[in-house]
């Protein structure tokens, strides 16, 4: 009688054990930090032989201009929240996009890669699941709106990023430059 209950306490362990294992392994990994957003006002630097681009960055070939918006000086946030409703609509113009995040000082874009019959060139791959990420911080203490894109599961470095952020550039401006109302 004894060894069989020398094995019923030795299940109870191993159910005690395998119920608190999984607890115990998920507090050792701490949460995983995105990489995308905005931390104390910066973006992540553009990751290594990717098509990429950003505003806060300091290599010629990855930097692009930020976006400015109008001061009208009666308010900073009504300047803001133009300049946000101004941004969406250019970011729609663009192509076809997928909003991810809107927030008053943040919005995160995807767009799909270009099909088949809009690529440059006949050798031109990426899989079906390749997104642009971009990503647009409007500055709490000056007129500017901070930008940032980068290639997402794509295979090759296409220059799509800028051109894409160009494009909603252009339209921006021409939105910011109609009357307001």
């Amino acid at each position: 009688m004894k060894p069989m209950r020398h094995t019923v306490n030795l299940d109870r362990r191993w159910r005690w054990l395998l119920a608190v294992l999984p607890l115990a392994l998920a507090g050792c990994g701490g949460p995983l930090s995105p990489d995308y957003g905005v931390r104390e006002g910066k973006f992540p630097t553009c990751p290594a032989n990717q098509d990429c681009v950003s505003s806060q960055e300091t290599d010629p070939k990855l930097y692009i201009a930020p976006l400015h918006y109008r001061p009208s000086h009666t308010s900073s946030q009504v300047d803001r929240d133009k300049a946000h409703t101004d941004l969406v609509a250019a970011i729609n113009a663009a192509g076809p996009a997928r909003i991810v995040s809107n927030h008053r000082n943040y919005i995160r874009v995807e767009y799909p890669v270009a099909p088949h019959d809009q690529r440059k060139t006949d050798y031109y791959y990426q899989p079906e699941q390749a997104v642009d990420e971009v990503q647009f911080y409007l500055s709490p203490t000056d007129y500017t709106v901070e930008m940032f894109s980068v290639g997402k599961l794509g295979l090759l470095e296409s220059g799509d990023s800028r051109e894409r952020l160009e494009k909603v550039r252009a339209y921006f401006d021409k939105l910011q430059q109609q009357p307001r109302s």
